[in-house]
């Protein structure tokens, strides 16, 4: 299990250092949209994760933003067909508690450090979406804690 583990992690940075992305939304950033992607914790037994997909997968589209889609369950969800299977070490990176995980969650990560935020827990609106998006990357101090 720690070898698929040691492989998933090395695959997602692999992935992270190779992803270019752009932002095409209207409102200016401080940050470069390019240095980072979102990352996204479901199960596919959930219905706010379903609820809650079609809003993330606008707003990548929107942002042209990757999306790393980690299932705990190991089971996709329509838009997140074929997910990331969250280990306990990656639940771990991203959750105080990784025992108690409340999904949906995603999150902001910086592709180059992979120090990330958190944007947003549970079927939020598209529009709180956006704004914590929109605020993360324009926020000095988010930015520089993600350096």
């Amino acid at each position: 299990m720690k070898q698929l583990t040691t492989l998933i992690i090395g695959i997602f940075t692999l992935l992270l250092s190779s992803l270019g992305h752009t932002a095409t939304m209207d409102t200016p950033v401080a940050a470069n949209p390019n240095d980072y992607a979102l990352v996204f914790f479901f199960r596919s037994d959930c219905p706010f994760c379903h609820q809650f997909a079609p809003k993330l997968k606008q707003l990548a589209a929107q942002t042209g933003t990757y999306t790393y889609a980690f299932s705990l369950d190991n089971q996709g969800i329509s838009g997140f067909e074929v997910p990331i299977p969250s280990t306990p070490d990656i639940a771990a990176t991203f959750f105080e508690n990784p025992r108690s995980v409340t999904v949906p969650a995603t999150f902001l990560i910086n592709v180059n450090t992979r120090k990330f935020v958190r944007l947003t827990v549970g079927d939020v609106t598209s529009s709180q979406l956006q704004q914590s998006y929109l605020q993360s990357l324009n926020d000095p101090q988010v930015i520089a804690s993600m350096r």
